[in-house]
């Protein structure tokens, strides 16, 4: 695999950041690190569908009429972290892929 430092490409770390923090995995792309980006981009699309299947609108309905918390309120806090985790991840790993790209 071919680097950006190896082609005498720079890339813009600020436009990598800005490109993750829209979509995970985008920077990575933005990089040409294709396997990296798809890593984060699978990542986040399992993420999001294990937190989408887990949430009963109704039940949190419920929990917000009553104020009682959901049932499964520790599961989406813990997916919802997670998310945000690799969402930040991949925002300071792309900006930091593209300023090396530029030494």
């Amino acid at each position: 695999m071919v680097s950006a430092m190896e082609t005498g490409q720079t890339r813009n770390a600020v436009l990598a950041a800005f490109l993750s923090a829209v979509f995970p995995g985008l920077g990575q792309f933005y990089n040409r690190q294709w396997a990296k980006g798809a890593g984060f981009l699978v990542t986040l699309v399992i993420l999001a569908i294990v937190l989408l299947g887990s949430v009963d609108p109704q039940t949190l309905i419920d929990a917000a009429r009553t104020g009682a918390p959901a049932e499964n309120a520790g599961t989406l806090l813990l997916l919802s972290v997670l998310i945000l985790a690799l969402a930040l991840w991949s925002i300071v790993d792309a900006a930091r892929s593209a300023k090396r790209s530029s030494r």
